[in-house]
């Protein structure tokens, strides 16, 4: 009889060791908790972001090298970008009016769950541009270091600050580098935002 209630004392108390430990760590469920507030925080303080704050501080960013000058409609959002109004909740979007320069911003708030699909548009529009139109030689490079970003349910594609006049005149490789850093200006200022 004795020894049954020592055993019986050592499997509680072994029990309650396991129980103290058990409760240090977190839970799949609790981990599971922590980052969907965690996801909730960002998406919270996303919600917060302007697409008009961000294109202001980009234009007054470039100044004067700020080349788009006229604004994307929905239309041709769709058409050519393959963003259907279905997928935006809000856009800012900017072009140039003359056929000769490239310069391209485009800013999209995606309806909530569709920024996946508003980033797979817009990266498909970047590789037709890459791959399918013929290009002045002096856009070729504005569009190599063009890039898509996505921040969540906010997406954009930045084609701004074609290359500096003496690297184009050192070749493509200096026009390339030239281009990406003055396409990463705007990139810089996006993320800045989020």
């Amino acid at each position: 009889m004795k020894k049954n209630k020592y055993l019986a004392s050592l499997i509680l108390s072994a029990a309650l060791t396991a129980s103290f430990l058990t409760g240090c760590t977190a839970s799949p469920a609790a981990k599971e908790t922590t980052a969907q507030e965690t996801t909730a925080q960002e998406t919270a303080a996303a919600a917060d972001v302007s697409l008009d704050d961000i294109l202001s501080t980009i234009k007054e960013a470039y100044k004067d090298n700020y080349m788009p000058d006229s604004p994307i409609d929905s239309q041709v959002l769709n058409d050519v970008m393959g963003i259907s109004p279905e997928l935006c909740e809000s856009y800012v979007a900017e072009m140039p009016m003359i056929s000769t320069f490239v310069e391209t911003f485009i800013g999209v708030k995606a309806k909530e769950g569709k920024g996946a699909d508003v980033e797979k548009a817009l990266t498909e529009y970047r590789e037709y541009l890459l791959n399918d139109t013929m290009q002045y030689p002096m856009n070729v490079s504005k569009i190599q270091a063009s890039q898509v970003i996505r921040h969540g349910d906010y997406v954009f594609f930045v084609m701004l600050g074609g290359p500096d006049d003496d690297a184009m005149e050192k070749g493509d490789e200096a026009a390339l580098k030239s281009a990406e850093e003055n396409n990463q200006i705007a990139v810089d200022i996006i993320n800045g935002f989020f």
